[in-house]
């Protein structure tokens, strides 16, 4: 579903889809753990994203808001909706599909493909694609069906959870 709505709109850009497909993207200001919720408030979508984060943690949080939003909204329905402490917390199925879609609408395949053939690492690619070297490895596993890449095992479930906003590259 990301590389349809990628090329239905010309664009990877959560923010630009989000706004394509109706979404309201709000900034809040007034959050401090929470990184990013999906909420459908009479029958209208809304992605909120911490407005303290950078620019990059931004766009991973929309990304994986649009994927709760396209995929779960039913769920944003609910009282509290759904609220993010932990976007990468994949002993939750919904966490985990959120995550794929945020990997697949962000990272090309392509682009990873000619990073690795040029001999490029793991890290090294993430800084290359200025992704989070976490959603690159749930990327690269699910690129991985025939085992041409020798990976690490997957990313620590909360990863996302533990990692600070200012700790570099994401």
């Amino acid at each position: 579903m990301p590389a349809r709505l990628a090329r239905k709109y010309k664009s990877n850009d959560p923010f630009e889809i989000a706004e394509a497909l109706d979404i309201e993207v709000l900034e809040r200001s007034d959050f401090k753990r929470l990184k990013g919720a999906f909420k459908v408030i009479l029958n209208n979508s809304f992605i909120f994203i911490n407005a303290n984060l950078s620019d990059e943690m931004k766009r991973l949080v929309c990304a994986h808001e649009l994927g709760h939003a396209l995929l779960h909204r039913s769920l944003g329905k609910s009282e509290t909706g759904l609220m993010e402490f932990e976007l990468f917390d994949i002993t939750s199925t919904t966490e985990y599909e959120a995550n794929l879609f945020a990997a697949n609408l962000l990272l090309d395949e392509s682009s990873i493909e000619e990073l690795v053939s040029d001999g490029f690492d793991i890290v090294q690619i993430a800084r290359q694609l200025g992704t989070n070297v976490n959603l690159l490895l749930l990327k690269l596993q699910q690129m991985n069906d025939d085992n041409r890449f020798r990976l690490p095992d997957m990313p620590a479930r909360n990863f996302l959870g533990t990692i600070s906003d200012d700790a570099g590259h994401l």
